[in-house]
């Protein structure tokens, strides 16, 4: 995606976006308040997060009652903690009316997660009260998007509360996204390809090397070819006078490939000598440096993919082999050129260093994301889910890697579709929208 287009992709977002401000709130409210109206019966009213307590946390008011609200997450996992207050009296168990108080989260997808409270007798932190608080039965999972429905029964009397309290969520139509290119995938089993890093160059093996000879010694009368020269299979590198018969024989390319080695002059004799050496750059072979530390996990039939000079070939271990020239085995694995017989197109040759990563291990895993999904969001690695036309951030535990893929132990589920391609844009227009960590 060029400058341009990047540039006319977050204009199209921030428009969208501040359209979509203006009127989600009551939209949403709209459709949560009458489904929660109709299960009980009582009239909701809907807040603003931003009004706090001297808690910190959401301070939610209705008549002579009030009810602060906060996540806590300082040394123990988010939890909620609460404090009410009827007539101006703090509401603990031994007060003369009793409360009921219950949370209902409504996550991205419809998930719901449900809390009752029960009161805790210690001293938190800046409580004026200097007394206790009430504690939600379970923690409040990353990450905190939701949208909040509060019940409080006291005094005869209930009260309902209700907001938007999302984070790392943007909403971003359909052909918009396609425009921007946003690609998805489903998150699902998949294999992890434990590697080992080797070095080594590239030779050429035996097969591909020719040393030719005269057949019957005499005096050279003429020569063909040079070092660099590209021949073909059967065809004529040199001329030679017999030196028995005087009669003249050619000396022809036993096989197609490069002259590397030439030691043939007009008037020269020929005798047993070789005259030419020809290499046949179609294929090579990677010889790659094993140290004893490594010796336990490299094993023939082995995949492994060499990188050399920009190119990039698979190939398998045939063959692991002792060498008088240091403290290592070297492992064997063939590559072949495209075109053996153009040096211009062959980006293996002999002498070339090299690096391989050799595969010994592959592991079978429930879960695997595409690396390239990856971001990082506040102090998470995350990947963004997509429901519809909201993405939302999903802070993930990660495992085992290979170099495309990487193990997912929790924060995503089997089946969510996630985005892979040019999912940074999907951070940057969460980032522009300003949805933070706030409770």
């Amino acid at each position: 995606m060029n400058i341009l287009k990047m540039l006319g992709f977050i204009l199209v977002l921030l428009t969208a976006w501040n359209g979509n401000a203006s009127g989600s709130t009551s939209s949403n409210s709209s459709t949560n308040n009458s489904a929660s109206t109709e299960n009980n019966n009582q009239e909701q009213k809907t807040v603003s997060a931003e009004v706090k307590g001297p808690h910190g946390g959401v301070l939610l008011k209705d008549g002579e009652t009030s009810l602060e609200l906060d996540i806590f997450e300082r040394g123990v996992p988010p939890e909620y903690r609460a404090w009410i207050n009827y007539q101006g009296e703090a509401i603990t168990p031994s007060s003369q009316q009793q409360a009921v108080l219950e949370v209902r989260l409504t996550r991205l997808g419809d998930t719901v997660d449900s809390f009752t409270f029960t009161y805790k007798e210690e001293a938190y932190q800046g409580d004026a009260n200097n007394g206790g608080y009430w504690l939600g039965d379970g923690v409040v999972e990353e990450p905190h998007s939701f949208y909040v429905e509060v019940s409080l029964k006291i005094a005869d009397s209930t009260h309902h509360w209700v907001w938007e309290s999302y984070e790392g969520r943007v909403a971003i139509k359909a052909d918009i996204a396609e425009q921007a290119g946003i690609g998805t995938a489903l998150a699902g089993p998949g294999r992890i390809q434990r590697t080992l890093t080797a070095y080594g160059n590239l030779v050429s093996g035996s097969e591909n090397l020719s040393h030719i000879r005269a057949r019957f010694p005499g005096q050279i009368t003429r020569v063909n070819v040079n070092v660099g020269d590209r021949v073909k299979r059967g065809q004529v590198l040199a001329q030679v006078e017999s030196s028995e018969s005087l009669k003249r024989y050619s000396i022809f390319a036993p096989i197609d490939g490069i002259v590397t080695q030439r030691h043939a002059n007009t008037g020269e004799l020929a005798l047993e000598q070789p005259l030419f050496s020809i290499t046949n750059l179609a294929n090579a072979w990677a010889e790659l440096k094993i140290f004893p530390q490594q010796r336990a996990t490299v094993k023939t039939g082995q995949v492994v993919s060499v990188k050399a000079a920009g190119s990039e070939q698979t190939s398998t271990i045939e063959q692991i082999i002792p060498t008088d020239s240091g403290p290592y085995l070297l492992a064997r694995a063939p590559l072949t050129n495209v075109d053996g017989s153009n040096s211009n197109t062959n980006p293996w040759y002999p002498g070339q260093l090299v690096e391989a990563q050799i595969v010994v291990e592959e592991v079978d895993v429930p879960l695997v994301v595409n690396k390239r999904a990856l971001q990082s969001f506040r102090d998470w690695t995350v990947v963004f889910i997509q429901i519809g036309e909201n993405y939302e951030i999903r802070p993930l535990e990660l495992g085992r890697s290979d170099k495309t893929h990487v193990e997912v132990l929790s924060g995503l589920n089997a089946g969510d579709s996630y985005v892979v391609e040019n999912s940074y844009l999907i951070k940057a227009d969460i980032e522009k929208s300003g949805a933070s960590h706030d409770h």
